[in-house]
């Protein structure tokens, strides 16, 4: 095990000791303290960061009397335009970034040595990138520990996409660094494998805690009544997704064991988690500041310097809880409305079938891939619309196709489904729900009925019903 530095050390307990500060505070209290950070921050990015600065400037800001109102709302889309004059070390670009991502499959590689470097495409089909110093990193990913079982090498299972740079292996494998595994035995299982693969894997390691994605969690306790899988946590936790009501009470009556839920994501770490023996959630506002909307929330990062987020969209919903009673300043959410994807579903080559999350294709970074989105045809085929970069020349485009091409067909053989056959088409816009007027990651064919709408760019970061389709040049899947 190596050791932390005694700087390293000294940082997680102080922010230890500042969450557990924060949560004595009166509601008066959090919200000074919030603001302080935040003009903090804000005259850091002043200083360091280009596209901040000129925000400021044009709207006559004062970095040491402004609030987070006087500032444009942010979207994914904006920070992948402007990536390179929002952080605040030149040396981080967005194609670094991308040449970085591209190469490392490791989630705890560190960019430069120094920055946690984090891909998401999330629900609007847009890859972006997020950049951490360490110490932010630990600001953001300490929050487990408030509701975490402390024991010495506490067995946790994270069942979810895991190799790849995105939050939740990440996160989840910082249990694992230091001193911290001291207290926490991390492994992590991809969800790219069989299933039985997975079953078999988790009864050998006998978690005591079990982690993952809400639909994945689902499968695994269906195996654990038909007594395939056989494990006796103390305790689940969900993230990645929403956690529907009927869910959670399938996974506690299987499981005999409290389900908890964290609300996580690559732009802010972990945002909220629920404490044991209580129903609510409860937002990380001591890092965080966040304005609920009726179809949107703005959430303003305190402790990320580098990649300064200020009113940044999520499309989540989060619905506020009532009623009183509450021993924390934070405020409490009843639920998050996210949207849950389908899991692509086909038959394996032993006539089973088998679910592809759509989580695992964020692992896709590929240069000059922008967007994409998975159209379902049937129970063996599927169509791959990627939206490259306008920008990217020929060559780089073939490139770009091929790879894409030669990762889609790994993760099929890894499934045991080498005979689903797919193509990639080449689009310059992606499609929204006809029925939902929402954009989805993923859409069966029968969901395809089109109205020509255009889509708002506030349901789906500029996307739309496309044109046109180029079919890629890359051959079908085998």
């Amino acid at each position: 095990m190596k050791l932390q530095s005694p700087r390293e050390s000294y940082l997680w307990l102080k922010t230890l000791w500042d969450h557990r500060q924060s949560q004595r505070m009166t509601r008066e209290q959090l919200e000074a303290l919030q603001l302080r950070k935040f003009r903090r921050l804000a005259a850091h990015a002043w200083r360091k960061s280009p596209f901040y600065r000129e925000v400021m400037e044009t709207r006559g800001l004062d970095p040491q009397l402004c609030r987070p109102a006087d500032f444009p709302v942010l979207t994914k889309t904006e920070v992948m335009r402007h990536f390179d004059r929002l952080v605040t070390d030149p040396r981080l670009t967005r194609a670094r970034v991308s040449e970085f991502l591209a190469h490392s499959t490791d989630p705890q590689e560190l960019m430069d040595g120094r920055y946690h470097v984090l891909h998401t495409s999330g629900t609007s089909g847009t890859i972006g990138y997020f950049v951490y110093s360490h110490e932010a990193w630990i600001r953001g990913a300490s929050h487990t520990m408030r509701v975490s079982p402390l024991r010495w090498r506490l067995r946790t299972a994270f069942v979810a996409a895991t190799r790849g740079h995105f939050a939740g292996a990440s996160l989840m494998l910082t249990g694992n660094h230091g001193t911290n595994a001291a207290l926490f035995n991390v492994r992590t299982y991809d969800v790219s494998q069989p299933m039985p693969q997975l079953i078999d894997a988790l009864n050998a390691f006998q978690p005591q805690v079990l982690t993952g994605y809400a639909a994945v969690l689902k499968e695994l306790a269906e195996a654990q009544r038909s007594g395939t899988l056989r494990i006796r946590p103390i305790q689940i936790g969900n993230g990645g997704e929403p956690l529907p009501p009927e869910t959670k009470s399938f996974l506690q009556s299987v499981f005999k064991a409290p389900v908890l839920n964290a609300y996580a994501s690559s732009e802010h770490l972990y945002m909220g988690m629920t404490y044991p023996d209580r129903e609510d959630m409860y937002l990380m506002e001591d890092e965080l500041i966040f304005e609920l909307q009726p179809d949107h929330t703005c959430v303003t990062n305190l402790f990320n310097h580098t990649l300064p987020l200020i009113r940044y969209r999520m499309d989540d919903v989060l619905v506020p809880a009532t009623g009183a009673g509450s021993p924390f300043p934070y405020q409490r959410v009843r639920e998050v409305v996210g949207r849950t994807e389908d899991a692509l579903v086909f038959t394996n080559r032993r006539g089973q079938p088998d679910f592809i999350h759509p989580i695992v294709l964020v692992e896709l970074a590929v240069p000059g891939l922008d967007a994409w989105q998975v159209v379902v045809e049937g129970d063996a085929s599927f169509r791959f619309r990627a939206r490259l970069d306008p920008g990217l020349p020929p060559p780089e485009r073939d490139l770009c196709r091929h790879q894409l091409h030669t990762r889609l067909a790994a993760l099929l053989e890894e499934k045991e489904m080498s005979h689903v056959r797919f193509r990639i088409e080449e689009v310059d816009t992606l499609a929204i729900d006809p029925h939902t007027g929402k954009f989805r990651l993923v859409l069966h064919e029968k969901s395809r009925s089109a109205t020509n709408r255009p889509c708002r760019p506030e349901e789906s970061l500029g996307t739309d019903i496309p044109p046109k389709a180029t079919p890629s040049t890359a051959p079908d899947g085998p």
